[in-house]
């Protein structure tokens, strides 16, 4: 065999005998990885009023954000979500508890993925008389008016075998406090990043 031929599998179109050619299967289409990354729009709210309403806390969108997986096979998706929490107190006994709930709709469907919860609070003899429920255990402030900030972060990770353009949606669906005289979230983030095979095409 001449070592000098080109090696090809196709020796009729190139004129190559085929006893002169060493034919050789076509390599493997080459796998591309590709990152999607999105920020979201930030909503957050005005200082808590506590108000929960006949019917109960009533939901307060705090962030979204869309991401479009579409042009990628398998991809694994996750949701990144931070703020702040300030919050004034005018006793030295107090609780605060706030519910966020993560959410995605996709085609017009709505799925809850989950909650996280920001609890703090101080209450040194609580006799379950119908107050607030036990709060964690903390120092006791050295006076009775306390105003505080305190970070609050959550992450969310999902592989997708359903690609497509969802919208993902952090609200603010619960509220129990106790001698709490205002608070706030604020300095909001959310994010949302894909990585996954990138389609042919």
């Amino acid at each position: 065999m001449n070592k000098g031929k080109e090696k090809c599998c196709f020796e009729e179109e190139i004129g190559y005998e085929p006893e002169e050619i060493e034919c050789k299967p076509h390599p493997k289409p080459h796998k591309v990885t590709e990152v999607i990354l999105n920020c979201g729009t930030v909503t957050g709210s005005t200082p808590l009023t506590f108000n929960n309403g006949p019917c109960g806390p009533q939901p307060v969108v705090q962030a979204s954000v869309a991401l479009d997986t579409i042009k990628l096979f398998d991809p694994t998706v996750k949701i990144d979500f931070s703020a702040l929490i300030s919050f004034k107190t005018n006793d030295d006994e107090f609780f605060l508890h706030l519910g966020f709930k993560l959410s995605k709709i996709c085609a017009g469907n709505h799925i809850p993925l989950g909650i996280w919860v920001f609890e703090k609070g101080y209450n040194e003899n609580y006799g379950g008389n119908g107050g607030p429920p036990p709060a964690p255990p903390m120092q006791p402030p050295s006076r009775k008016s306390l105003q505080e900030t305190d970070s609050f972060s959550f992450s969310w990770c999902e592989c997708d075998d359903c690609p497509g353009c969802c919208r993902y949606i952090v609200e603010l669906i619960d509220q129990h406090y106790y001698n709490i005289e205002y608070a706030v979230v604020t300095n909001i983030a959310l994010s949302a990043m894909a990585v996954g095979e990138k389609k042919p095409y």
